[in-house]
């Protein structure tokens, strides 16, 4: 779980570098930071669930990775739905703001593959050497 939350917090602060060029509307800016703050954490729990469970799967390094990738869009998407019935309460999929949740994600994509080496870590379990083994 510590692992997917330093993902989250790594791709919030990237999210934030990643939309900078919505500084030419201020307001704008500042709002999708405001959402990306109050939603990010039904990404993270969504995120974080998925991790979980594929962490848990015996996969190698590659695959696992692509299935995190995905686990970042399906994690981006919910929070993204969730604003939209929450807050705008409509379809918010046809908005001029579908920038956002694609910077969101390229941004949780980045954190996937800076994080790679704890991922790869995870694949393959240490060996452990039993004591029938030790025994001369």
């Amino acid at each position: 779980m510590k692992a997917s939350f330093i993902i989250y917090c790594r791709a919030v602060g990237l999210y934030a570098l990643l939309s900078l060029p919505a500084l030419v509307i201020p307001l704008m800016y500042i709002l999708s930071l405001y959402y990306v703050l109050t939603f990010g954490w039904l990404a993270w729990i969504a995120f974080t669930v998925l991790y979980i469970i594929i962490d848990n799967l015996v996969f190698d390094f590659v695959p696992k990775l692509m299935v995190l990738f995905v686990a970042v869009v399906i994690a981006v998407a919910f929070a993204y739905y969730m604003l939209g019935i929450i807050i705008i309460r409509d379809d918010i999929w046809h908005t001029g703001f579908i920038a956002f949740p694609f910077a969101a994600v390229i941004a949780g994509w980045i954190s996937v593959c800076i994080s790679k080496e704890r991922i790869r870590s995870s694949c393959y379990e240490p060996e452990t050497s039993s004591p029938a083994t030790n025994a001369h």
